[in-house]
């Protein structure tokens, strides 16, 4: 294993005072220092994804999952140092999603390229327990690119290439054993008339266990009502992002987050358009930044860090921006990226920051004091509530 570079100063912290128009102060910290730096791999092997699990109650150490570009995952435990437990081999395509188990740390969830989506039990070394597949009549399965899983664990959703064409939205029950491993006839349905391109992105409501959210290539957000019995009936929102998504997640109740290639985008559901959009000029925040070189890693909802915040850069990640009013802002300067960041996930309980990416590195980024905010002002859109009025496929349109 790599030797774990322990961060030798403090976290380098300066407080930004500023008045705004309406004379409320906000103070954000200004920096943000990795505190565990290791190297995954030493065959340069990217890191595609990270993930991790949250507990409801403070529990000092934590595990994540990194999904590799040559098919393997390892999965550490996190506290002061990073402790590698061990690595999963049985992936034999792509990683297209990793997922620990929304019920249990001990679960992790892994979806390939092939069309197989597999569970494994990490107190029995990593044991495949779930296999979920589509084998159509003459053998051949549906190329996933996105799944997700919902938030009490009966259902996998995944989502295809277009295939066909057609894109399909697979559905199986979560809940299969050892004994079923072999069963080839485990999906539950799916859904092929909502999207015609790859659906990149899927993301389960947080707490309606029936409500699912997919992006697509082919610019379409669509938000489905899975107690309907028809996937016609079943669509109950449709935005058009004008652009290609690549990762959709939940606000709040009635609000999405989307990023796509070149843009940030915050929706509610009647909006007809998105109520606050932020291309790659608004991520350019230095004098030297070159819009072109910017781009997006992901979106985080939570408030962990003091407000919810788009980590994103040029070149290579550099700091992490909330939404002010009608713009971006640097919240914090990550010091010391070495990498082009892949993907990020959040400790809540910690504000533990990890992020991966194609130095085949691991960091997480940690703050030592508390943020002070008098009033956040990220929320005045972040936040922005929507209505929850029911519309027949709002807003579809074709997206170019």
């Amino acid at each position: 294993m790599a030797k774990i570079v322990e961060s030798l100063e403090k976290l380098s912290v300066e407080h930004d005072t500023r008045e705004h128009d309406n004379n409320r102060v906000v103070k954000r910290k200004r920096e943000l220092t990795s505190s565990i730096e290791e190297a995954v791999s030493v065959d340069h092997n990217y890191i595609l994804a990270v993930c991790g699990t949250q507990r409801q109650i403070f529990d000092p150490e934590f595990r994540i999952g990194t999904a590799l570009s040559d098919h393997t995952c390892v999965i550490y435990s996190v506290g002061e140092s990073l402790n590698q437990i061990f690595t999963l081999t049985h992936n034999q395509a792509p990683i297209v999603g990793i997922r620990f188990s929304p019920t249990s740390r001990n679960i992790l969830y892994t979806a390939t390229n092939n069309g197989q989506i597999t569970a494994c039990d990490l107190r029995a070394k990593g044991k495949v327990i779930a296999k979920f597949t589509d084998i159509t009549d003459d053998g051949k399965t549906k190329p996933l690119c996105s799944f997700d899983v919902s938030c009490n664990e009966k259902l996998i959703a995944g989502g295809s290439e277009h295939i066909g064409g057609d894109a399909f939205i697979l559905f199986w029950d979560a809940r299969h054993t050892n004994s079923k491993l072999d069963d080839k006839n485990n999906l539950l349905g799916g859904y092929w008339q909502s999207h015609v391109e790859d659906v990149t992105s899927l993301a389960f409501h947080s707490n309606k266990q029936d409500v699912l959210a997919s992006g697509s290539t082919d610019g379409l957000i669509n938000v489905f009502d899975l107690s309907q019995p028809t996937e016609d009936s079943a669509l109950t929102y449709s935005l058009n992002t004008e652009s290609s998504v690549d990762r959709i997640g939940w606000l709040n109740d009635n609000n999405l987050w989307c990023t796509t290639h070149n843009s940030l985008q915050l929706w509610d559901y009647d909006g007809a358009t998105p109520y606050a959009k932020f291309g790659r000029n608004n991520l350019a925040v230095s004098q030297n930044d070159d819009p072109d070189d910017c781009y997006i890693v992901r979106f985080h909802a939570s408030n962990a860090l003091g407000q919810p915040f788009l980590l994103a850069g040029c070149s290579c990640v550099k700091g992490c921006l909330n939404v002010i009013n009608d713009r971006l802002e640097t919240c914090y300067n990550m010091v010391g990226n070495k990498q082009i960041v892949r993907d990020s996930w959040l400790h809540e309980k910690s504000g533990s920051l990890i992020t991966v990416g194609e130095g085949g590195l691991i960091n997480i980024w940690r703050q030592t004091e508390t943020m002070s905010i008098e009033q956040n002002l990220s929320h005045k859109l972040v936040a922005k509530i929507g209505t929850s009025k029911a519309h027949d496929r709002q807003h579809r349109t074709k997206p170019y």
